[in-house]
């Protein structure tokens, strides 16, 4: 989440104590301006769309957490090749979802200092002391992490630099090749 003054490309707020009994379902779109504030925060080309889906739902008490945000998003992207630096067009489309639990006394030590046993789910957890949360702050970091992290165009070979791309299958059989104590094994034989 973005900390202290800083402020937020695309900040959309919501107060978690408007969820409806059956759920609340909200579309948040970017604008064009908050396209490119995103673009310059991820030191992209462009940010073309970014849409999101939300759902908020009040969760059961024998459910962990008290709020679930569920999100489909979509993006369209412009990225660098990292080999070619030409421009390259990238659709991202993913789902996710994080779990609000809701701290009642932050400022106590020992809630702090507590142990806490917990579930492992498919969601992310996030501890907050306030139902107001910026789900636009949520569906950037997604983005983010969801951005192809060495993106390549496909006719790419890696000659253009003048080296070679390998494959992970590659390079573990190049490894088992070039052992450093294999000398050292030779020579124990021959005394």
């Amino acid at each position: 989440m973005v900390e202290g003054n800083q402020e937020n490309e695309f900040s959309r707020l919501f107060n978690l104590e408007l969820t409806q009994k059956y759920g609340t379902k909200i579309e948040y779109v970017a604008n064009e301006q908050e396209c490119e504030a995103l673009a310059s925060r991820f030191l992209i080309p462009r940010v073309y769309e970014l849409r999101a889906n939300c759902e908020f739902r009040k969760l059961s008490q024998k459910d962990f957490g008290d709020y679930k945000l569920s999100v489909n998003k979509k993006a369209k992207i412009i990225q660098k090749c990292v080999i070619t630096l030409n421009e390259l067009n990238e659709l991202i489309e993913e789902d996710f979802s994080i779990i609000f639990k809701i701290q009642k006394n932050p400022d106590k030590i020992e809630d702090l200092t507590k142990e806490v046993e917990f579930e492992v789910h498919e969601e992310d957890v996030e501890m907050i002391t306030d139902k107001t949360i910026d789900v636009g702050e949520y569906i950037a970091e997604y983005l983010s992490l969801s951005m192809e992290p060495y993106p390549r165009q496909e006719n790419v070979k890696g000659n253009e630099l003048g080296y070679k791309i390998i494959s992970e299958v590659n390079a573990i059989s190049e490894e088992k090749k070039a052992n450093p104590f294999s000398v050292l094994k030779e020579l124990k034989h021959k005394t």
